[in-house]
């Protein structure tokens, strides 16, 4: 787990918020930060919500280290500046919420995030790219007609009209040509 320097900045939140901290502690997969936070009056639990413009993550609750601190170490899964909500909840079960905050306002070292996090890539097709489609499977269609116009069989056969039946061209055996005349049988 390799150690990480950060610059310990303390952002102070809105009532019954306090200071904040966070120092990034490992970036090996994804960002683990250790976050602290100071919370006045007795609550039930605390919670640190990280999101970006396109994801929440689930909330992670922070420890009671005494004396109106809670804690704990949240694991991100990038190395980005998400940001944070706290969220205190009472005994009753409700709940206040404090400000928003970027984790390198909190003091995460800027040289360790790589940004706000980004958007999934789009997998969508843009209409250019439907024409290009388009065209290519017509010149594959278009070359096929032609291989097949090209390499079909170009032998004409003659339909005899009486019988149904199909016959070719006589040949004349001696000139390999079509012959004229009808059969040997037919002289006059």
């Amino acid at each position: 787990m390799s150690g990480i320097l950060a610059l310990i900045v303390a952002l102070v939140l809105t009532a019954p918020f306090g200071d904040a901290t966070a120092a990034a502690i490992d970036t090996t997969d994804g960002m683990t930060i250790d976050v602290t936070v100071e919370v006045v009056g007795t609550y039930e639990a605390v919670l640190i919500r990280p999101f970006s413009t396109f994801e929440e993550l689930a909330p992670t609750a922070l420890q009671n280290l005494g004396g109106n601190e809670w804690g704990g170490a949240v694991v991100l899964p990038t190395a980005e500046d998400w940001f944070v909500v706290f969220d205190a909840i009472e005994p009753d079960g409700t709940s206040v919420r404090s400000d928003t905050a970027l984790l390198s306002d909190l003091g995460v070292d800027p040289v360790v995030i790589a940004g706000e996090p980004e958007a999934p890539v789009s997998r969508s097709i843009d209409s250019s790219t439907w024409w290009l489609i388009i065209g290519a499977v017509l010149a594959l269609a278009a070359l096929g007609a032609l291989a097949w116009w090209t390499f079909s069989d170009g032998s004409e056969v003659a339909s005899d009209s009486e019988t149904g039946k199909d016959t070719e061209p006589e040949v004349d055996p001696v000139e390999g040509a079509p012959s004229d005349q009808g059969s040997a049988e037919d002289t006059t």
